[in-house]
Formats: structure tokens, sequence, C-alpha cells
């Protein structure tokens, strides 16, 4: 019984990790396409908005990567919970 306590707990750390790193991800897109969108105003640096729509762009591709990462790792806890 001990040992399932603990690995709900352990589901529950991973969880509430990945959760954390989804929402900084989010926010950094958010930040990084309203910055890169005011450099496009007449008086601003168009190019310095263009490098951060490509980085913003990016960091999208990031949030698949945190959500398969977290389904991997609790799969692999979720393996270890099976053997006896």
């Amino acid at each position: 019984m001990k040992k399932f306590v603990k690995k709900r707990r352990d589901e529950g750390k991973i969880n509430r990790l990945y959760d954390w790193m989804s929402i900084g991800n989010d926010f950094a897109v958010g930040i990084e396409f309203l910055v890169g969108s005011v450099e496009f105003f007449p008086s601003y640096n168009p190019t310095v908005g263009i490098y951060l729509f490509i980085i913003g762009s990016t960091q999208l591709l990031i949030r698949p990567v945190i959500s398969t990462s977290r389904k991997i790792h609790l799969h692999k806890l979720k393996k270890r919970r099976i053997k006896f």
C-alpha cells in the first residue's frame, strides 16, 4: 500500500512539473509574439519582430514536446508500478 501511495504522489509531482513547464512556455510565446507585433510599428525595428516571430513559432512546437515527454514519463512510471 505504501508503494502505491508513493507512486501516486510521484505521478502528481510529474504532472505538476510538466504543467508548470507548459505554462512557462505559453507565457514566453505570448510575450515574444506581443513584442514582435510591437516591433512592426513604423518607428520600430521590423527585423527584431521577424526574429521574435520565428522564436515564438519554434516555441509553439515545444508545447507538444512537453506533452509527449509527460506521457512518456508517466508511462515509464506506470510500467515500473506493474512490476513486482
